[in-house]
């Protein structure tokens, strides 16, 4: 995967934007390997998962199958894309969870208690260009508009938000800045195939943006 995408030129010059890539989050696991000689999924269970306690979530590398109790994941026509090897995304977002569990990973995230302080100050200061969306270290700090329910708007509530997709599932994560409300969502349908044509791979909804206001707003 990192041989095939290196063989492009690079999408703007450094400092000059930014854009979401699979294929930084493959190099970040072979740092992880090269610094810790361990593999990244071991050291992400010793570091995360299991200080965590995140008991219901797993990172398959090679098996396709969702064992136990899970939700089938279906593309735009309706096909079941459930089966499937997660080799191709590795540290990328190859792994099995539940909303719970990515609640409480959100929560400690945010919160401070996974990242020295350096290390947090770096996650909050995004990168910002004109006309995109506030961004850096797989995480969006975005201004929910809350409305009043008298005709105005009231101040935007700031956000942290982190997101995910693969074949047949995609997945929205919502911590507010002071970390008293969150909004997690799994939704079973997510087509790969119109994502790589250009077009949109989700059912058009305003789903969403409803439950984001009724959660995170007053």
């Amino acid at each position: 995967m990192i041989a095939r995408s290196v063989r492009h030129e690079p999408e703007f010059a450094p400092g000059k934007g930014w854009s979401y890539s699979n294929t930084n989050y493959l190099l970040a696991g072979l740092v992880i390997e090269a610094v810790t000689h361990r593999s990244a999924p071991a050291e992400i269970d010793r570091r995360i998962l299991a200080p965590l306690r995140l008991k219901d979530t797993s990172f398959p590398v090679t098996d396709p199958e969702a064992h136990g109790s899970h939700l089938h994941g279906y593309d735009l026509k309706g096909r079941d894309m459930t089966r499937f090897s997660p080799s191709y995304d590795w540290t990328a977002g190859a792994m099995i969870s539940t909303v719970d569990d990515l609640a409480r990973f959100e929560r400690a995230l945010f919160g401070g208690k996974l990242l020295r302080p350096g290390r947090q100050r770096e996650l909050k200061t995004p990168v910002e260009f004109p006309d995109a969306p506030a961004y850096g270290l797989g995480a969006q700090r975005m201004e929910v508009p809350c409305d009043t329910g008298e005709g105005k708007q009231a101040d935007p509530l700031t956000a942290w938000e982190t997101d995910g997709a693969g074949p047949g599932y995609t997945s929205v994560s919502l911590t507010t800045a002071d970390g008293q409300r969150q909004l997690v969502l799994a939704a079973t349908v997510y087509d790969l195939a119109a994502e790589l044509k250009g077009e949109t791979p989700v059912p058009r909804s305003k789903g969403l943006l409803k439950a984001r206001t009724a959660v995170l707003c007053d």
